[in-house]
């Protein structure tokens, strides 16, 4: 009886990772195709600027640089930094830039990027907009941004993620998640715009109709507090747009130590997530037949696929003399072999091939994207040490790239609309 147990607890297991990576890989191929822009909108809607920071004196002043220099009237946006317990010159630098500068320290105020941009975000709403906008310390934006969001928000979107493209490609490490931004915003964020589904929230770059930042506040405990809210939408049935028009740039990790401490943080906020959103979202796309929330909820099952493998791994030992789907369907059924390896190296080839073509991405980040198995082989123990991590680990990153807005607006790749 333990046997078959096994046995059918491992098919269930193995049929379920194949079915997932299938169906990603069937909508990856909408990203062979652009995406129609929305029309030019003749309203102009007020936006507010938000970036939280904690001791960024050294990038504060250029991510507000970015914004104070975006294509729109100056008189319709605010740049507003929250100095989040801040001990260096953050403040000074941020208002020297520019920006209002909200002082988020004190008694009875704890540091952290949720619980500074809860506190901030009804405060810069009193101040009156119509939308908001949310960055990091480190990001620019691409002059662009805001017309790019308005046009789209006038198209009756709640909640839009910008293309998140990076700033920095010195190093190898830098270049081969670079690669990974232009390849995952071809081949999984425009196949979900294109096909209705909600896109996936990057913490920068993010606009919010005032109506939904109002309605939804900032987890302040989850370490992942963008997943979080992706997830909170997606369970409220809150559609979450792409705009690939509103390009932000994000400071990538140059060495390992600063990869494995951000990669750690985020592992450790997604297994909280999914502890907290999944079975809502999985209630959801079963009750509500909801497309979006079915694919919301693989997407955040897809933290615990490790545990999944392993799982799946020792079922498949102890019922080893039992019958198993994949390897029946894979011995019995003619081609299946040549199309799995057809499959497997879809990612591997073809789709770095394409950004190349599709993107005009410099050739030395396609070259790069071939470097992923190195950073593959560290998800293993990054996973192990996310289980153990408590949920008051923040893992902070040092942010060291001096890169100006100046520096990147020339080599922004285009922007991917239909011929």
């Amino acid at each position: 009886m333990g046997q078959i147990t096994a046995a059918i607890l491992s098919n269930l297991v193995q049929v379920f990772l194949l079915a997932t990576g299938l169906l990603y890989l069937l909508l990856s191929f909408r990203g062979f195709w652009g995406l129609k822009r929305p029309p030019r909108a003749a309203r102009r809607r007020r936006f507010a600027l938000l970036l939280p920071a904690h001791d960024e004196e050294g990038v504060i002043g250029l991510a507000v640089e970015s914004l104070r220099r975006l294509d729109y009237p100056a008189e319709l946006f605010d740049v507003f930094v929250v100095a989040d317990h801040c001990t260096d010159g953050t403040s000074a630098a941020a208002a020297a830039a520019g920006a209002k500068v909200l002082d988020h320290s004190g008694p009875g105020l704890k540091a952290g990027k949720g619980r500074a941009l809860k506190w901030a975000t009804p405060r810069v709403l009193a101040a009156g907009c119509d939308a908001l906008c949310y960055f990091d310390a480190d990001s620019l934006a691409h002059p662009g941004f805001l017309r790019a969001m308005n046009d789209r928000l006038e198209t009756g979107a709640e909640a839009v993620q910008g293309r998140q493209l990076a700033k920095n490609t010195r190093v190898w490490l830098s270049r081969v998640l670079a690669a990974g931004h232009i390849v995952s915003n071809r081949f999984f964020q425009l196949p979900k715009q294109a096909l209705g589904l909600s896109a996936t929230l990057h913490g920068k770059g993010m606009c919010f109709t005032a109506a939904t930042a109002a309605r939804f506040p900032w987890d302040e405990t989850c370490l992942t507090e963008d997943l979080e809210m992706q997830m909170r939408l997606a369970a409220a049935g809150v559609r979450i747009e792409w705009e690939p028009a509103a390009v932000v740039y994000d400071e990538e990790p140059e060495t390992l130590t600063q990869y494995l401490t951000r990669t750690i943080r985020w592992t450790r906020g997604s297994l909280d997530t999914a502890r907290r959103h999944l079975a809502r979202l999985c209630a959801r796309a079963l009750l509500k037949a909801d497309p979006r929330a079915f694919e919301a909820a693989l997407y955040c099952a897809q933290t615990y696929r490790f545990a999944l493998v392993g799982a799946g791994a020792l079922l498949l030992w102890a019922s080893h003399d039992r019958f198993n789907l994949i390897l029946w369907v894979y011995a019995r059924l003619p081609g299946v072999e040549l199309a799995f390896k057809a499959l497997a190296l879809l990612p591997l080839f073809v789709y770095p091939g394409a950004a190349l073509l599709l993107e005009r991405a410099p050739a030395r980040l396609v070259a790069a994207y071939f470097l992923q198995p190195l950073l593959g082989a560290l998800r293993l123990p990054v996973f192990v040490a996310g289980v153990l991590r408590g949920t008051d680990f923040w893992g902070r990153t040092e942010h060291t790239s001096r890169v100006a807005i100046a520096d990147l607006v020339g080599g922004t790749p285009g922007v991917m609309e239909e011929p």
